[in-house]
C-alpha cells in the first residue's frame, strides 16, 4: 500500500432508487463527480462500471420487492477518492456474491461483470452486515 494512500481521500455519496432511472442517474452523478475531482479521464470507464453494478443492483431489489422486501432505502452508490485511484461501490440488498461468468454466444445476458472485469483494475464485493453488499471496482489513475 503506498505510504500516500490516505493523503488526499474524498468521498461522494448517491442514493438509488428501485427504478430503470436509477443507473442512469447514477452514470450522470459519476462523471460529474470525476470531472469535479479533475479525473474527467476515468469517467468513461466508470460510467460502465456504475451502469453495470446499479442495473445489478436494481435487479436484486426487484427481486426482492417480488418477495414483500422493502430494499429502496438500502440501495446506494459511493465513489471513493485516494491518491492514485478511484473506488466505484453500489451497495445492494443481495447477499449472493457476484458470479463472473463464460456465457456462450447465444447467451443474451451475463457479460456485464466480464466487462467490469476488462475496464477495471480490481473489482471484488464485501458484505455489508446487515444490509447485503458492495460490489466495488478500483481504477488506477494515470
Amino acid at each position: 500500500m503506498p505510504s500516500d494512500w490516505w493523503d488526499s481521500p474524498a468521498v461522494a455519496a448517491w442514493p438509488l432508487g428501485t427504478n430503470a432511472q436509477s443507473a442512469r442517474a447514477a452514470r450522470r452523478f459519476t462523471r460529474d463527480t470525476l470531472r469535479d475531482w479533475g479525473l474527467g479521464s476515468l469517467a468513461d470507464d466508470a460510467e460502465a462500471i456504475v451502469g453495470e453494478f446499479v442495473a445489478n443492483a436494481v435487479s436484486h431489489a426487484a427481486r426482492g420487492a417480488q418477495a414483500g422486501q422493502q430494499y429502496g432505502q438500502q440501495l446506494g452508490l459511493r465513489l471513493l477518492r485516494r491518491t492514485g485511484e478511484v473506488m466505484c461501490a453500489v451497495l445492494d440488498p443481495s447477499d449472493h456474491a457476484p458470479v463472473l461468468r463464460k456465457p456462450s454466444r447465444t447467451d443474451e445476458a451475463g457479460r456485464g461483470l466480464q466487462m467490469v472485469d476488462a475496464l477495471s483494475d480490481v473489482w471484488g464485493w464485501s458484505p455489508v452486515v446487515g444490509r447485503g453488499k458492495a460490489v466495488w471496482a478500483i481504477l488506477f489513475c494515470a
